[in-house]
């Protein structure tokens, strides 16, 4: 990949990236909303490794494992931020994200990134649509997703899915072990679509189909 903006180049990882790639790891404003950004406590190894892999499926559409793509400010060559593609996990959506450095938010950089990156893929990969999920604390990225072509969609409650070995057909045994996995839910979250104008997905939002009585 490698788009260009106004302002900012988003281009495929290299493997002169590693030292620029950690610092946004460590960096104040991306660990403040997402502390396992590449892995927690993600070491120089972790980061090499995990640019080898986004440089293993480049072009490949294949976004089963997180692939980043750096945001560089043109004006400077600096990289400040990165973009990131990915798969969620038991949904089988690819989910994309923004990651801008405390230094460099506040002027529209994510949504230019976001916006950019989000159309290439829709149309290189002909997918119906990407989705964007954030805390319900966190209006800035909540203006990145709108300003990036992304409409909300839903209020989600955080996941819940079955992750044990138990038998799944046994009704009191999965009865028993998502009552007790109620309590630790995550927090609510977010969640946004944006879809590629070619979809054949006509009901795309809630809305899109008129209901007869109060949903009218």
């Amino acid at each position: 990949m490698h788009i260009e903006t106004n302002r900012l180049i988003i281009r495929d990882l290299v493997n002169e990236d590693a030292q620029a790639l950690y610092d946004i790891k460590y960096d104040a404003q991306v660990h403040l909303y997402i502390p396992d950004y590449i892995k927690p406590n993600a070491t120089m190894e972790d980061i090499r490794s995990a640019i080898s892999y986004c440089i293993s499926v480049k072009d490949t559409g294949n976004f089963e494992r997180e692939v980043f793509y750096p945001v560089i400010l043109k004006s400077t060559g600096a990289i400040i931020g990165t973009i990131t593609v990915s798969k969620l996990t038991f949904l089988y959506e690819i989910q994309i994200g923004w990651q801008i450095c405390v230094e460099y938010t506040n002027n529209g950089y994510a949504s230019e990134a976001g916006k950019a990156v989000s159309d290439e893929i829709l149309n290189k990969f002909n997918i119906d649509y990407l989705a964007v999920v954030m805390n319900t604390d966190n209006p800035a990225s909540f203006r990145s997703a709108i300003k990036s072509g992304f409409k909300f969609f839903e209020k989600r409650i955080g996941y819940d899915y079955f992750y044990g070995d138990i038998d799944t057909t046994n009704f009191q045994a999965l009865s028993k072990y998502m009552e007790a996995k109620q309590n630790g839910i995550e927090s609510p979250y977010f969640y946004f679509r944006k879809f590629n104008p070619k979809s054949k997905i006509t009901a795309q939002f809630y809305g899109d189909v008129k209901y007869e009585g109060r949903f009218a």
